[in-house]
């Protein structure tokens, strides 16, 4: 088997150093280009979910999200339960929010024409322990993020604002600015006229719709204390959100209930999950293309040296030694366009993509390649090339051999 081996090694090296030069560098060019397509689709996928996934737990609800049991309305004793959830080792902090339905009302000229409406929940939060759990302070774009003791401010979100390259513009207040007045119609009956202190752009339609008052403020709206909504819980690490809820159900936290940060992930799982089926069938096409290149490279060189293989045939070589040869000139195709196209990723096209994200309306998304992305895309164009190899030499080998030498 070795001696064989070392016989097909020989047919090959002599097949690349005589052959066509052109035809190999373009051959290996075609591969190590199919390489990069498949791997910066999948790179690029895999970015959006990254983003996607970063947004909602950054910006939206933290990791894991208490929520009063069926039937409550509130979560009562919140006291309590942060003291308890902030306790369990791993938890980094806490934040509770009221949401209460209402219609903001802005009329910048007050004269009943110039008159915008739109109904919305309206979150509270703690901005001290706000900060400890989202990102929000950080997103501002005009104006001041929210104090504690505010109880006429308000803080909107750009796409409810309608301002700062809202997106939907039409569907927003259209303009309303920080230092504006907006008269806030709450579910309960409670009206309050807030001025718009700041405005968030985080890039995240989720959460750039929003509109936030202190927790002081709708405690006095509502008439509560020690009450909330939901509770974002902040977590030192993302995916082991099972984990803590579990600890935290052993713990004694059995008067909410307990969701990961996933589930909140709405219209972008189904979103995500297109992405990635896209991505398998453009890889599908890759592999197929790269295939198929190296079916006809191996063909047309096979059939060229149709009488050379008769002549091998009849001194005695075996048809398994030559059809081996073949594998491996189309196995070395592979692996060296794999190798150069692995190297422009990692020294070309990961770099640019670090420095120059793509802006997509739900923030900054660069190029995440994993290994798995790798090594599948690796793999399944080495195997393209040995099953491209295979069958047009083993065709061309199972001819007659006087039929071979005599064309």
């Amino acid at each position: 088997m070795i001696s064989n081996l070392k016989v097909a090694l020989l047919l090959v090296s002599r097949s690349v150093t005589r052959g066509s030069k052109g035809t190999l560098l373009l051959t290996i060019l075609i591969i190590a280009l199919a390489f990069v397509n498949m791997t910066v689709m999948a790179g690029l996928v895999d970015g959006v979910v990254a983003t996607i996934d970063r947004q909602v737990i950054d910006n939206h609800v933290g990791n894991i999200v208490a929520e009063p049991l069926a039937g409550e309305q509130h979560i009562r004793s919140v006291a309590a339960l942060e003291v308890l959830i902030e306790s369990t080792p791993g938890i980094v902090a806490t934040s509770p929010r009221y949401i209460l339905g209402a219609t903001l009302v802005f009329d910048p000229r007050e004269d009943d024409e110039t008159e915008r409406q739109m109904s919305w929940p309206i979150r509270s939060i703690d901005p001290a322990k706000e900060q400890r759990v989202t990102h929000l302070h950080e997103w501002m774009v005009a104006g001041e993020y929210l104090e504690p003791l505010d109880h006429d401010q308000i803080m909107l979100g750009r796409e409810l604002s309608g301002g700062y390259g809202a997106s939907i513009e039409m569907q927003s207040l259209q303009g309303a600015d920080v230092g504006d007045e907006i008269s806030v119609f709450y579910a309960n009956g409670v009206e309050r006229i807030y001025t718009v202190k700041g405005i968030f752009a985080t890039r995240f339609p989720l959460v750039d719709i929003g509109a936030f008052v202190t927790q002081r403020e709708m405690e006095g709206v509502l008439g509560l204390h020690d009450r909330a909504s939901e509770i974002l819980i902040r977590t030192e690490e993302p995916g082991r959100e099972a984990q803590f809820i579990r600890s935290l159900e052993q713990r004694g936290a059995d008067t909410v209930v307990l969701r990961p940060w996933t589930d909140y992930l709405s219209f972008f799982r189904g979103f995500t999950d297109s992405l990635i089926r896209i991505v398998g069938i453009i890889s599908s096409i890759g592999l197929l293309v790269a295939g198929i290149t190296i079916f006809i490279v191996i063909y047309i060189n096979a059939f060229t040296r149709k009488r050379q293989i008769g002549i091998l045939k009849a001194i005695g070589m075996s048809e398994g030694i030559i059809t081996t040869s073949y594998v491996l000139q189309a196995l070395f195709f592979g692996i060296v366009g794999v190798g150069l196209g692995a190297s422009f990723m990692y020294f070309a096209v990961g770099p640019y993509f670090r420095s120059n994200p793509l802006d997509f309306p739900i923030g900054d998304v660069s190029l995440v390649v994993t290994g798995r992305d790798l090594l599948v895309n690796g793999a399944g164009l080495v195997v393209m090339s040995i099953i491209g190899g295979f069958l047009p030499s083993y065709r061309v080998v199972k001819a007659d051999i006087i039929e071979a030498i005599w064309g």
